[in-house]
């Protein structure tokens, strides 16, 4: 059994849009409340509070105009916040911090509080909500329900868990080269190039910026223009998260190991040449190399030191004279010209096969 998820746009009254809005912001004041306990309990000495109780103890202080919505999507904000310290106490992370009205704003619902019907989701205390379209798996137990609201719009994304997807060749090996002028290149050949699209819609968000720019501070036609923004940057994430998806999809369908280099994308990021970074920026090379990790069924990292571009996939001669400006790969010795990424892939998928089975088919 292995657990998907599929978000959906929600498309509620304007009486369920009300009560929606109550329940987030329910859970945000919940999660805020129980820092305010927790700290409290640290500077007295007192046992810290764990999930558990910091939601028995919500159910008595209280407000009352927290009843107005349903108390099951609040207890996951306690727990969020129990692992939230554990991962503070443990140094992993830094100290939870207060939640922002307008960022992040969602709520949790466990699998036996709610229900799909059709192209409808039943939310506690909300009711039946209609959705863009049905949850696309049939013969699935449901987990959990995470509504969430980006840019004035309301989303729910479903966990389930299936039986294991069924694969082409669960023991074909892929090697994926991530990069700027591609997106990312399979040595299969699969090629995830940047959208069209993306340019306009970056035209566009600049021109939405520049008019939140000129608005007065606190007015109506600040946040109007604040949403518009949001709506701008909200489309650019989810052309990138499309185009990413079905790239990943195909290669987690038709291989089972997927090979790719361990790459310093932040140090990449803080590179002095402003179009490379910008490159990088808009490349989402961090979001490619999670999707492979989570979607195969064997991830393996090559060392980053590794001339996955300066060796030839033909022969194995390395070219040190290879500069970021070459996009083919011209070798010197057996005289074969490869696309430079396409090359990187091989190379990778190779050593992958190395790794496995300690060859390399070359």
């Amino acid at each position: 059994m292995i657990n998907r998820a599929h978000k959906i746009r929600l498309y509620p009254t304007k009486d369920q849009t009300i009560q929606l809005s109550k329940t987030v912001g329910v859970a945000r004041y919940a999660y805020n409340w129980g820092i305010d306990i927790c700290d409290a309990a640290y500077k007295t000495g007192e046992k810290h509070p764990n999930g558990y109780s910091l939601s028995r103890r919500w159910t008595i202080e209280r407000p009352a105009w927290a009843n107005e919505v349903a108390a099951s999507c609040i207890y996951k904000s306690f727990l969020n916040l129990d692992g939230a310290y554990k991962a503070f106490f443990q140094k992993m992370r830094k100290h939870p911090t207060y939640h922002k009205k307008g960022v992040h704003d969602s709520f949790h619902v466990a699998g036996d509080k709610g229900a799909t019907k059709a192209n409808k989701v039943r939310i506690p205390g909300v009711g039946y909500v209609r959705m863009a379209e049905s949850l696309r798996y049939d013969d699935c137990k449901i987990n959990s329900y995470v509504v969430s609201r980006k840019a004035g719009k309301w989303y729910v994304s479903i966990q389930v868990e299936i039986l294991d997807d069924v694969r082409t060749d669960a023991d074909s090996v892929v090697g994926v080269d991530v990069g700027i002028k591609h997106w990312a290149v399979a040595s299969d050949g699969t090629v995830c190039e940047s959208p069209k699209s993306l340019k306009h819609y970056e035209r566009l968000l600049k021109k939405k910026q520049r008019l939140l720019a000129r608005k007065a501070k606190g007015s109506n036609r600040r946040e109007k223009a604040k949403v518009a923004v949001q709506k701008a940057y909200q489309k650019i994430h989810n052309i990138k998260l499309d185009t990413i998806h079905k790239f990943t999809a195909t290669i987690a369908k038709n291989h089972g190991v997927v090979v790719v280099e361990d790459l310093d994308i932040k140090g990449m990021q803080e590179s002095d040449n402003a179009l490379i970074r910008k490159g990088i920026q808009d490349s989402a090379m961090s979001e490619i190399l999670r999707q492979l990790k989570y979607k195969c069924n064997q991830h393996l990292v090559v060392d980053r030191y590794y001339p996955s571009s300066k060796t030839c996939s033909n022969c194995g001669n390395v070219k040190q004279d290879l500069t970021l400006s070459d996009r083919s790969y011209h070798c010197d010795s057996c005289h074969a010209t490869i696309d430079r990424d396409l090359n990187a892939a091989v190379n990778l998928q190779r050593k992958g096969l190395e790794i496995i089975y300690g060859r390399s088919d070359r």
